[in-house]
């Protein structure tokens, strides 16, 4: 009969004892888990942000949707875009100027001279006001002011309405052709560009490429 109880009461301890044990682990656990969670949503958040992707609310924003781009935001801005466009200016020339006669073999260098002009829709208006002012002489005296506002006009996604896009202006030309020592035909290189860019004689340099 002690034998039992004895029993008993060992086994009533231990049961006790894997309780505690468990509740401890399970505490455990969960302090080394939730800094971690915390730490990779703080992680992400400042992805996001350094990307581009939250607003000042913290919502996710999609800048390009659907993969296109804002044109009021493409204006130019780029350096990739300019040397783009500087180097198909380049290219188009070369081909003009290679079936020029007394030309021959080209090639072409352009700088460009600025980046472009966007012009943005504006909504302008004037505000009349007059005020009549009388003295103590019964004498009066009209004011008459005028203000001037404009607002920008926006279209679909609140991009502003844009009424004119402005390439480039070219800076200058340089000009490297076999035939580039022919004064007759240095003429007529200078000549077209001028007719193409509108730029001054002074801004083109033709030169007589090396003979290879």
């Amino acid at each position: 009969m002690q034998e039992k109880e004895i029993k008993k009461k060992i086994t009533e301890k231990l049961t006790k004892n894997n309780f505690l044990i468990i509740i401890l682990a399970g505490i455990l656990l969960l302090v080394i888990v939730w800094p971690v969670q915390e730490k990779n949503v703080d992680t992400d958040a400042n992805a996001d942000v350094q990307s581009g992707q939250l607003d000042s609310k913290g919502d996710i924003i999609n800048l390009h949707a659907g993969g296109a781009s804002n044109p009021y935001e493409d204006n130019w801005k780029s350096e990739d875009e300019l040397y783009t466009y500087a180097s198909y200016l380049e290219a188009s020339l070369e081909e003009l100027l290679a079936t020029m006669d007394g030309v021959g073999r080209v090639r072409v260098m352009i700088t460009l001279e600025n980046s472009g002009e966007t012009i943005i829709e504006k909504d302008k208006s004037t505000e009349r006001n007059s005020t009549t002012e009388v003295d103590s002489q019964g004498g009066s005296r009209n004011t008459t002011d005028f203000s001037d506002t404009e607002e920008t006009v926006y279209g679909e996604n609140s991009i502003p309405y844009i009424t004119k896009m402005m390439t480039p202006s070219v800076k200058g030309v340089v000009v490297s052709a076999q035939g580039g020592g022919n004064a007759k035909t240095a003429e007529n290189i200078s000549e077209a560009i001028q007719a193409l860019f509108g730029i001054e004689a002074h801004k083109i340099k033709i030169v007589k490429m090396i003979s290879q």
